[in-house]
């Protein structure tokens, strides 16, 4: 069983300012799961985030948005208006104070703020900025709007995915601000292991479009050989069987590559005869049969719950396992042995399980954390390290700076 406390901090001791949008929100949440202190600089009247859905018990409330809870957990909250005098002179006061200042403005707007790479510079000399955007600071797209779904169709992924039948099929949730994000994590590690090398800051100039383009390597097999992936469904483009397959209770995934089809039949007791032809072990011919070969394998799946023939095929050394819903999921005792998902407590959502860390360090990983409440942490930071007073926080509320 995997320990879920007193999980090793890999980067504690650094600071992150995230002023991102839910484009760039699992930015700060990786930052911080690997220790790091995040602060969420929020606008006084909170994060747009705060209202996205779903929301607990189906009320919208700024404190009651699950995918808030789930992108921001174990994050600071200070509220500020950057965009007075005030406001940003106290973000300066922070900059200080910090080492990685995330944030997802559109090209140009931080630095009209007067808040530009080389005017937090003078702050911190050897600060990383990272900017996340839809198609990066610079180029005849970088003012276009980019929700997920356009990073998705232009990146290339979304040209690939769904039944070759239909329209294209668009990812779950936002899976292309959150692999864009992922991407932003990779380089701002990049960019500390240079400041520790060479003591010089960085700017992480990130593009959504940029990262989906790395996904699946649709662009990079057309830019080396010229030639253009097409939707194939949950149909692998160069193995079969490689899909979902029905069973009894739901489907399996299947992946049989030329090593396991010889295995697959001897599990199969009563294939077609024709499919013992040596022919087979072949697997592009395998893939340009795949209708055939799929039907065929159907026939036998449907013997067996999705749980008893993925037993079956890991016994035997083939690549199976059942396509879990989230419940599964949670259930999945390889999960559950891992501890993946631990308990929190939140003033306003109440105690639910949450996912902790996707890794561990010395075999402890490291639990989730409840989101912050909406300033929660204006008194510690701003009175506890800026030295504001009472007195200065009122009127800076009077003036709905914070």
């Amino acid at each position: 069983m995997i320990s879920t406390t007193d999980a090793t901090p890999l980067l504690s001791g650094y600071r992150v300012l995230d002023l991102s949008s839910s484009m760039g929100s699992f930015c700060g949440k990786v930052l911080r799961d690997v220790g790091m202190e995040v602060i969420k600089v929020e606008p006084p009247g909170g994060d747009a985030g705060r209202l996205e859905p779903p929301f607990a018990n189906g009320h919208a409330h700024r404190e009651g948005s699950l995918r808030f809870a789930y992108l921001n957990g174990g994050k600071k909250s200070i509220t500020l208006d950057i965009a007075k005098d005030s406001g940003r002179n106290i973000f300066l006061d922070l900059v200080a104070k910090s080492d990685i200042v995330l944030e997802t403005f559109a090209p140009g707007e931080f630095a009209a703020r007067g808040l530009g790479y080389a005017q937090l510079l003078e702050r911190h000399s050897n600060l990383i900025l990272v900017s996340l955007t839809g198609f990066g600071q610079d180029g005849p797209y970088a003012h276009y709007k980019a929700p997920d779904i356009v990073g998705n169709a232009m990146g290339a992924l979304l040209y690939i995915s769904g039944d070759p039948k239909m329209t294209p099929c668009n990812p779950p949730e936002t899976q292309a601000h959150y692999y864009a994000s992922l991407m932003a994590c990779y380089g701002t590690m990049l960019a500390l292991w240079q400041r520790e090398m060479r003591g010089i800051g960085a700017w992480i100039d990130g593009s959504v479009q940029a990262s989906m383009a790395l996904h699946e390597h649709v662009a990079f097999n057309f830019s080396s050989d010229g030639r253009v992936m097409k939707r194939a469904g949950s149909q692998h483009q160069h193995n079969a069987p490689a899909n979902l397959f029905q069973c009894q209770n739901g489907w399996i995934a299947l992946f049989v590559t030329q090593t396991h089809w010889p295995l697959l039949l001897k599990v199969w007791d009563n294939h077609e005869p024709a499919l013992d032809d040596p022919k087979w072990i072949n697997s592009n011919l395998r893939r340009q049969q795949a209708d055939y070969i799929n039907a065929q394998v159907t026939s036998f799946t449907m013997r067996y719950t999705k749980e008893d023939l993925a037993e079956l095929m890991q016994k035997h050394g083939i690549p199976g396992l059942p396509v879990n819903s989230p419940s599964d999921f949670m259930k999945d005792p390889h999960i559950q042995a891992r501890g993946f998902f631990s308990q929190v407590t939140h003033p306003v959502l109440g105690g639910f399980d949450a996912p902790g860390n996707f890794f561990t360090v010395d075999g402890k990983r490291g639990g989730p954390a409840p989101a912050p409440l909406l300033g929660q942490h204006n008194d510690e930071i701003l009175r506890g390290e800026l030295g504001l007073r009472a007195g200065d926080l009122a009127a800076l509320a009077a003036e709905g700076v914070i």
